[in-house]
């Protein structure tokens, strides 16, 4: 097994978590080839990560989702400003994809393009949670995870995946999370040919789909594209192109069925080294800057100023991650008075891996705290 696969197997079990135990390459620009690049870091286990749907993506009703009680410091996006899927899809960019043809190089997908920053934002939880997961030799994946809170939902989740593992590309795969209540999760993709990519996900609750999400990529030699839809009210067009080793520039078109005046188009752009990684989008909908820089080979430090111009608000973010193999601590503040932060621990043991984590979130100007403690056993 890698050592990514290794690293996939201490996290706590949800949707994205399971897919993050294939092994799939991403294609980036050849700048990023530096070993202490913001975007070339070897990343540990995370909690939960937020729903799929980008930030620009309509609020869902599935009675499943996280309460604004339980808001993460991860929670950006408050201002709308920036790519679809750059501030709430927490698609880390150890997620591979190496579909390309042979001697490709293209800047990677254009919602990605801020994750060099947002990876290092603390993903905090609230409860507690033990989660067990089982890898199969038949190329399946089985989780289960108790969790227990006060202000979110909490119960028993069975997690189910599947996965080609004799392909390298690891397409096609299936993801489900399903809770005894009848909230169901479902992810699924497939690789139509050796550069493109279609998602589906969709969200159950109350025998009812209250989300559905479909997405399709394109990698060529020097770009990407993507076209996600949303509901059939929301469709977002993306474009990303390579100009040079370290400059990539792109753009996204939104366009909403029954609220027009929402739609909006946005061009982004991104500067990268060995050490150092600038990323910025701008529209008629907001600014979105983000800096990152590698100060030493296991201390990340970001920067983020988001800018909202519709409703006339901006918030700044500095945030770091300083991480070893065994641990790693993320901690963010921002300008509204959010302090979070989150320390994952990898336990060890023979045939079974077991990982801890503890999250602690402060909110000042509501004078709440909220503090989270998970365990997680990964039997190989």
């Amino acid at each position: 097994m890698s050592e990514t696969e290794k690293q996939a197997n201490l996290f706590i079990p949800s949707i994205s978590d399971l897919i993050k135990l294939i092994k799939i390459d991403s294609i980036y620009a050849t700048s990023n080839s530096g070993k202490n690049s913001p975007r070339k870091d070897s990343y540990a286990p995370c909690p939960p990560s937020a729903d799929q749907a980008g930030g620009d993506a309509p609020t869902q009703k599935c009675s499943c989702r996280v309460p604004e009680a339980t808001k993460s410091a991860s929670d950006r996006g408050i201002t709308g400003a920036g790519v679809t899927g750059s501030r709430t899809s927490r698609v880390c960019e150890k997620d591979k994809e190496h579909a390309l043809p042979e001697g490709a190089s293209n800047p990677g997908l254009l919602r990605y393009i801020h994750n060099a920053a947002r990876y290092r934002l603390p993903q905090c939880f609230e409860g507690a949670c033990v989660s067990l997961k089982q890898s199969a030799k038949n190329n399946w994946v089985v989780g289960h995870s108790i969790s227990f809170s006060s202000v979110s939902p909490g119960g028993y989740k069975i997690l189910l995946s599947y996965v080609d593992k004799d392909k390298s590309i690891g397409v096609p795969y299936f993801v489900m999370e399903a809770a005894p209540g009848g909230q169901m999760s479902c992810e699924m993709r497939v690789g139509p040919s050796q550069g493109t990519r279609a998602t589906v996900v969709a969200q159950i609750a109350d025998a009812e789909i209250y989300s559905f999400e479909s997405i399709f990529d394109a990698y060529f030699k020097t770009c990407t594209a993507s076209i996600i839809t949303v509901n059939r009210e929301f469709i977002a067009l993306h474009y990303m192109q390579a100009i040079t080793k370290n400059i990539s520039l792109g753009a996204e078109v939104v366009a909403r069925g029954h609220a027009a005046e929402l739609s909006s188009a946005s061009g982004a752009g991104r500067w990268v080294s060995d050490d150092h990684t600038v990323s910025a989008t701008l529209g008629n909908r907001g600014l979105d800057l983000c800096y990152a820089r590698a100060i030493k080979p296991f201390l990340t430090v970001a920067a983020m100023f988001e800018v909202g111009f519709a409703i006339r608000r901006a918030i700044a973010t500095l945030a770091y991650e300083w991480h070893t193999d065994q641990w790693t601590v993320r901690g963010s503040v921002d300008s509204d008075g959010l302090v979070g932060a989150t320390l994952q621990r990898a336990l060890g043991g023979k045939n079974a891996q077991l990982a801890c984590a503890v999250s602690a979130l402060l909110n000042h100007p509501n004078d709440k705290f909220r503090l989270g403690f998970g365990i997680t056993a990964a039997i190989i």
